[in-house]
Parts: C-alpha cells; structure tokens; sequence
C-alpha cells in the first residue's frame, strides 16, 4: 500500500466519526442539561439513590443490546442478506424483529412478576427503599423494549451511513427529561411523586424513539418485513453470534451491576455517604467523552471494516483500525487530563445548587479521578470490540471480558474497605486498561498486526499538545480559580463561579491543544479543523 493510499483510508472512517461525533455531542450536552436538573431536584438521597438502582437495570440490557451486541452483530447478517437483494434483506430484519419481540415480552413478564421477590434481597437498606427501587423498576424495565427494537432500525440506517435520525434516539430520550423537568416539577413538590412522574415521561420518550427510528428506516425503502419464522436461517446465526457476544458484554453489564450493589452496602454501612449516586454522576461525566468519541468511531468503523473484507481488502484492516485508534487517543486523553485536573470544578459546575452540596461534590471526586484516567480505554475497548465483530469473531472479547470482569470485582471487594465506593471506580479503571492490551494482543489471530511502532510515532508527537494542554489546565485549577473566588466570591454563587473558572480553563487550553497539534503537523488535527473550517465557510 503506498502512502498516499494510507492516508486515504483513515479519513473515511475518521471523517464520518465526526459527524456522529457531532450529533452525539449535542445529545451529551443535553444529557448535561438533565443531570443538573437530576442533581438539583433529587440530591443524593433515598429517592435519587432508588432511581438510580432502577434505571440501572433496564439501562443495563439496553447497553448490552441497543448499544452493543444485537445491533453489532445485526449489521454483518443484514449485509450479507442485502447483497442478495433487498427484499430478502427487509425479510431477514422483519424476521429477527418479530422474535425479538416476542423474547422480550416474555422476559419483561417474567421481571415483572419476579421482581418483589429478589430486588429488595439485593438492594438492602430500609423497606421503604427496597419497595420504591421494585416500583419505580417496573415502570422503568419497559424501556428495555423500545431501546432493542429501535437498535435494529438503527443498525439498518448505520449500514447504509446513515447517522443523523439514529443520532436523534438519545436526543429524544433526554428530551423526555427535560420536558418533565420545565413543564411537570414545577407543580410537584413531592419528591416520591417526581419521581415516578420522571419515569413515566421517560418511558414516553422510549416510545417516541422507537418511532422515529421506524419511520425513517420505511422512508429508505428498507422497512422490515415482520415474519415470525423460527426457521429462518439468520435467526440462528444471529444468535449464534449474538449469544458469546452478549455473555462477553454480560460481563461488562454485570460487573455495573455488580458495582451498584456494592455502593448500596457501602452507602448502607456508612449512612448519609450517597455512595451509589455520586458513582452515577461520576459515570456518566466521564461517559461524555466515551460516548461522543468511543461510540461514534466504533459505530462507523464497523461499516469500514465490512466492506474492506467483502472487497477482499484485508490488508487495508490494520491501518483503519490504527488510525482510528490513534484518532480515539488524541481526543481522549485530553478529556482524560481535564476531568482528572478540573473534577472539582466540573462537578460544581453542572450539579452544585438545591439538594446538591458540597458533601455531594466531594464524594462523587475520587470516584471521578479513577473513572477518568482510564477515558482512553474505555473508548478504544468499543473500537477494538467492534473489528472483532467484522471478523464475526465475538468468542474473544467474550473471553476477554471474562478476565475483565472477575478482575474488576476482585479488586472492588479487596479495595473497597480503604476507597470505599472509589474503590469500584479504580477496579474499573484498571480493569479496562487489562482488557485494552488483550484485545489489541489477540487480534493476531484474525492476521491483524497493528503496526506499533507507527503508533508509537504518532502518540510522542501528540505529546507536546498534551503537555501545552495540562500545564494551562493546572494553572488554571490552582491560581485563576482561587484568584476568581477572592475576586467575584460575594457576588456570584459558588456554582456561578465555577462555571466560569472552567470557561476560562478550558478555552485557552483548547486553542493551545490545537495550535501546538498543528504546530507538530498531526493529522487528526488537520482531519477535525478541516472539517469545522469546511462548515463555518459554508
């Protein structure tokens, strides 16, 4: 391959992420917006602590599927049935649909009847707690159902590099929040009452969901044909690929899970510590880079890598996936950095006010610090996770996950006696750092040699931008914040002056990443300012 081809191939994949990027970013933003507004009316008390355990658990099947196996392992099956034309490929997702539906009938029957008997086991703490954590999970678990049925769909308009209404999903989803938030709270001044309002506007908002995606999908011309044919061929095999991947993202899903019960004794054996909400906030924070750069290049690589393999082009594999892992790297260890450097702030800035004090903020910082340093990580797991799935190889992270997630509880129940609930946040951390090399490590056995010593070269130019970006970030942190305090402090609220002294660190600090990233000439630099210079002379 000469260098000029070389250069090529990144961009496409690279490109496209940052669209998605784009439209993920405006749904994070949003997601902001609503987990100030959570903060601000719920604390972290019995009522938010409840909410948080129940949306857990739907919120868990909905990552394993919606975001993860079944539409990963959809896309490559509705490929091959595409190319034999698209009334067999309407067909094949109409069939997959149909017994979906079913399967998730039977298994929200089954949590609804089960569901009194085994949370409050799980849960601990007082009965009134355990009781609200069963009620508000029933509402809540229907979610399951529209978000899997609607990642169908959005695999279907992904495969064919649609990304904008498959972008909308979470928009609306945070959407519903909000609307509860400015049109229903301001008559509600019962917190138990809130919070079920909450939940039914949220289930609202999974329904719209569903119908968005649907409509959009019938538009292309690409509407499933709803058949309920047990026999059909991809129903076995997009299980049978499914069926390790979800063990593999399982253990993932799980370990969350897992962690949640762990903040709950910890939160129950140290009363008033809101262990298990400041992990919730404290996740979510640093899902804002993982999910805008993580998410959006594992969705796009997958298309990239299907169809160099059905050209017969495997040789280009190892360089898409290089680059899009250099591209993931030079845009998270700065979110890395700046969370880890400004957790303080950030946390102020956007929940400090209402039920939200400073106790709060100090319980969800280290939890947050953990989570941080391991941004790069996480969001290079999705993109090493998806190229497997382009191998239709879902075995290995399964086992991979496996290590991941027995190394993650272990280290969380030997921690959690010193850390306390930051210790499920640095097991976390560590164990995604573990799973990283694995992935990278067994990819040999598809032939893929990720040429290291390539990205070796790319990362230690990077790291000029990234000490530019630390040194102005530390001193904002130390010396303008304080100095703004001193000087703003009796006029402007606490939460008024954090949020200006994160203006004020994380401006110049990204003028200064991406002069010195120019300055050093790195390609990812110029991929992204190329683009935003596109559309800001257009």
């Amino acid at each position: 391959m000469t260098d000029k081809e070389s250069l090529k191939l990144p961009i496409s994949s690279a490109r496209r992420s940052l669209a998605l990027s784009f439209y993920t970013f405006l749904s994070r933003i949003l997601g902001l917006v609503r987990d100030h507004f959570m903060a601000v009316s719920f604390g972290t008390g019995m009522v938010a602590s409840a909410f948080s355990v129940a949306y857990r658990l739907p919120n868990m099947f909905r990552n394993l599927l919606a975001e993860g196996t079944l539409s990963q392992s959809f896309m490559p099956i509705f490929s091959e049935y595409e190319a034999m034309g698209v009334e067999a490929a309407r067909v094949m997702a109409g069939t997959v649909l149909s017994f979906l539906f079913l399967s998730l009938s039977i298994f929200v029957a089954v949590f609804w009847v089960f569901a009194a008997q085994f949370l409050p086991i799980l849960v601990g703490g007082s009965p009134e707690y355990g009781n609200l954590v069963v009620e508000l999970s029933l509402v809540l678990f229907f979610l399951i159902m529209t978000a899997s049925l609607s990642s169908i769909f959005m695999s279907i308009s992904n495969s064919h590099h649609k990304y904008f209404i498959p972008s909308l999903s979470p928009i609306i989803l945070n959407l519903s929040y909000l609307t509860v938030f400015l049109f229903f709270f301001p008559f509600i001044s019962d917190l138990r009452e809130r919070v079920f309002t909450l939940a039914y506007g949220i289930v609202a908002g999974g329904i719209i969901q569903l119908f968005v995606q649907a409509i959009f999908v019938y538009k292309l011309g690409y509407g499933p044909l709803f058949r309920l044919n047990f026999r059909h061929p991809a129903i076995k095999k997009i299980f049978k690929l499914m069926l390790p991947a979800a063990l593999g993202g399982s253990f993932y899903q799980i370990g969350l899970l897992v962690d949640i019960f762990l903040a709950n004794y910890i939160q129950n054996a140290n009363p008033g510590l809101g262990a298990v909400v400041s992990l919730d906030y404290a996740q979510r924070l640093v899902q804002l880079p993982t999910g805008i750069i993580g998410v959006a290049l594992a969705t796009t690589i997958l298309p990239s890598l299907l169809r160099d393999l059905r050209a017969g082009e495997k040789a280009r594999v190892p360089a898409e996936i290089l680059d899009v892992l250099s591209f993931a790297f030079f845009l998270t260890i700065p979110a890395a950095i700046g969370l880890s450097v400004l957790g303080e702030t950030v946390l102020d800035a956007i929940y400090y006010g209402g039920r939200w004090d400073e106790l709060a903020t100090k319980t969800a910082l280290l939890p947050l610090i953990f989570y941080s340093i391991a941004i790069p990580f996480y969001s290079s797991n999705k993109v090493l996770v998806s190229s497997y799935y382009a191998f239709q190889d879902t075995k290995t992270p399964l086992r991979v996950q496996f290590v991941s997630f027995t190394m993650s509880i272990g280290l969380s129940l030997s921690l959690m006696f010193f850390l306390k609930h930051g210790a499920i946040a640095l097991s976390s951390a560590i164990s995604a750092f573990v799973t990283s090399g694995l992935l990278i490590f067994f990819l040999k056995r598809h032939e893929v040699k990720i040429p290291w010593l390539s990205l070796a070269g790319r990362l230690s130019v990077m790291v000029l931008p990234f000490l530019g970006l630390s040194t102005w970030l530390l001193f904002g942190e130390w010396y303008l914040k304080p100095l703004l305090k001193q000087t703003w402090g009796l006029d402007i609220s606490h939460a008024g002056i954090s949020r200006i002294s994160l203006l004020v660190s994380i401006l110049p600090s990204v003028f200064i990443f991406f002069g010195l990233s120019v300055f050093v000439k790195l390609k990812e630099a110029e991929i992204i300012l190329g683009r935003v210079l596109k559309r800001f002379f257009k």
